[in-house]
């Protein structure tokens, strides 16, 4: 059956590819276009999939028991697997949630709960397929789990600065939030989420919560449908480096920028903020 399942995925990923190759190929990278975004998108998403199955990670996903009785009768798994979820909650419903902008982009949460559901559960099979050949190796568990996430704390950001945030996902951050959804959000969902899965080995809750997760995020930052038009301020500017990155975006006041109402001391730009004597006053 995952045979069957994975030659579908890997034909839709070659009608993707082609289709991609004839009309979006060589488009202007200084607009976004939700069209050929979700193309690029699925793109990713096949090969995640077919990266899970190719490891045998997929194979573990369906097959392993999702909860043992013996982790129902442990207090600590319980807790730790409580604490996993509410961690993803607040990070992502939560911060990562506040410290987005969406650029007046209309709220269309089912569209982006779809795109959510995709980048979730076929991220979190990428990193499951990661997991698995390292668990495969000689190294012992400690080492597994030290050698999937090194590789993954390299792989993600730098996939993310300089493809994902450009040429998949709108504008939906700036400079600060970058910084603050990394230390607040991905870096302990990685270290958080890894060690649960090392530690227990329950693949399809672990593939969960980077579903839970992407699809707060796809919500937050109101991912467009296909055939939705993009704003002027959804392209994501990047750097004029070798190899350019996504920068977010940069507003010349976000004290006052209306995209920039989680900076400290923010007030519209209609409205001067409070005065020294307001605040004696207060």
């Amino acid at each position: 059956m995952l045979a069957v399942f994975a030659g579908a995925i890997a034909v839709l990923m070659a009608y993707l590819v082609v289709t991609y190759y004839r009309g979006g190929r060589g488009r202007p990278w200084t607009t976004f276009e939700p069209r050929w975004a979700w193309h690029r998108a699925g793109i990713y998403f096949c090969f995640c999939y077919l990266a899970s199955y190719t490891s045998g990670g997929m194979d573990r996903i369906v097959n392993s028991p999702v909860v043992t009785a013996a982790q129902k009768a442990d207090p600590v798994w319980v807790a730790y697997t409580i604490g996993a979820l509410a961690f993803i909650l607040v990070a992502y419903a939560g911060v990562w949630a506040h410290f987005t902008p969406t650029f007046d982009r209309p709220r269309k949460p089912l569209m982006s709960a779809v795109f959510g559901f995709l980048w979730g559960s076929s991220s979190g099979q990428l990193f499951v397929a990661v997991w698995v050949l390292a668990d495969k190796s000689a190294l012992p568990t400690r080492g597994a789990w030290l050698l999937t996430y090194v590789i993954l704390a390299a792989f993600q950001p730098n996939f993310h600065n300089i493809y994902w945030d450009h040429y998949i996902a709108p504008e939906h951050d700036t400079r600060m939030t970058q910084k603050i959804k990394a230390l607040c959000c991905h870096i302990p969902n990685l270290a958080i989420t890894l060690t649960y899965l090392a530690l227990y080995g329950n693949y399809l809750i672990f593939v969960t919560l980077q579903v839970i997760a992407c699809v707060a995020a796809g919500i937050a930052m109101r991912y467009p449908a296909p055939w939705a038009t993009a704003g002027p301020l959804d392209f994501a500017h990047r750097s004029d480096a070798r190899i350019p990155r996504a920068t977010g975006y940069v507003s010349a006041d976000p004290q006052t920028d209306p995209y920039t109402p989680f900076y400290r001391g923010w007030h519209p730009a209609d409205d001067p903020g409070p005065t020294r004597t307001d605040v004696e006053r207060v």
